[in-house]
């Protein structure tokens, strides 16, 4: 099940396994402005807590720095009505779930924009066709599965097949690759199942494993890049945890396999300091979890640390839910593994 708004800021608040004093005051805030009673609050503070050494809970974010920018931006109500309406009716494009709906209502109650969120879904010839929506709301984006901004119109047809590798296959009887607007370097390719393949000249090294789902480490990269620009584009930082001024290069991340473990680097502008290539790995068995940072790391480098790998979280969630809607699928996923690098999925059904 999806977070609440309150978990989520409490997320944020203890991503660093510390709850700082400001971090405390600010959900205080929080917890005015979601208008949720001491019980209420106790109820989901508890349950998060209680969860919390387990490594399996997580918000949406990249780490506790933005929760002062999220914590301002929910201030906006008429702006974030407006987009509510808009990705509830986006969300009908791309496919709705019981489950998905379940889950995204309950997040956009929580923040006041449950109606909202409704009458785009229920009502949707009200709503303006989605073109972005505030940060703000990129939590309730993730559970809709919209996770980027999806075009205006969305006309679904069949897709023309081209030879080569698949790097992306969907192990399901209903499954068909459709174009990808929000990676339209993978293209649908011919095979036995649902396939898409890079352009131009590209193989595999290893056979795809027999899962439901299974993609290849440099998808998740392209992935990992792509959520980087477009952070960019909306004119916020590549990457939560840098200094003002500090600049990420997308182009520059590197994702490499060993074993169990993911391990990411980027190069990162430091302007007079030069460049550096920070990292983080991420432990995939059954479940990813993000591994701790080297020792002797100072506290910003091993913010910085956490916020890279927290981008390989939130894409090993959010890339399998896109490519299953892209399928004309509505299936969530579960024991994530990585196997000879390819990622592998089983459907959770």
């Amino acid at each position: 099940m999806s977070p609440t708004p309150f978990e989520h800021g409490l997320a944020l608040a203890w991503s660093d396994g510390a709850l700082s004093r400001e971090g405390a005051l600010m959900l205080e805030a929080l917890q005015t402005q979601l208008g949720l009673s001491d019980k209420e609050r106790a109820l989901q503070e508890q349950e998060w807590l209680n969860d919390i050494s387990k490594n399996e809970r997580r918000s949406f974010g990249d780490g506790d720095q933005i929760l002062r920018e999220w914590l301002e931006g929910l201030s906006d109500k008429e702006n974030l009505g407006q987009s509510a309406r808009s990705m509830g009716r986006a969300a009908l494009d791309v496919g709705l779930s019981k489950s998905g709906w379940r889950d995204a209502f309950t997040f956009a109650k929580g923040l006041g924009l449950g109606e909202e969120l409704a009458n785009g879904v229920w009502l949707e010839e009200e709503a303006e066709p989605l073109d972005g929506w505030p940060s703000a709301l990129d939590p309730l984006a993730i559970i809709l599965g919209l996770v980027l901004s999806v075009p205006k119109s969305i006309q679904r047809k069949d897709a023309e097949l081209s030879e080569g590798d698949a790097f992306v296959v969907i192990d399901h009887p209903d499954a068909k690759p459709s174009y990808l607007s929000w990676m339209p370097e993978l293209t649908p390719v011919k095979h036995d199942k649902c396939g898409w393949g890079w352009e131009g000249e590209h193989s595999i090294s290893t056979p795809a494993p027999k899962k439901d789902l299974v993609f290849c480490t440099s998808v998740l990269l392209a992935w990992v890049r792509r959520f980087i620009s477009m952070r960019h584009k909306r004119g916020e930082k590549g990457l939560d945890g840098i200094p003002d001024g500090f600049q990420i290069m997308p182009s520059s991340s590197e994702l490499e396999s060993d074993g169990n473990n993911l391990k990411i680097s980027m190069i990162v502008d430091l302007g007079e300091s030069g460049l550096v290539r920070p990292f983080a790995t991420v432990n995939v068995n059954g479940v990813a979890k993000l591994n701790p940072a080297p020792e002797g790391l100072g506290e910003s480098w091993v913010r910085i640390h956490n916020a890279i790998g927290n981008l390989v979280l939130n894409a090993l969630e959010s890339l399998p839910l896109q490519l299953s809607q892209a399928a004309g699928l509505n299936n969530n996923f579960k024991n994530v593994s990585l196997e000879d690098g390819w990622i592998t999925l089983d459907f959770d059904e």
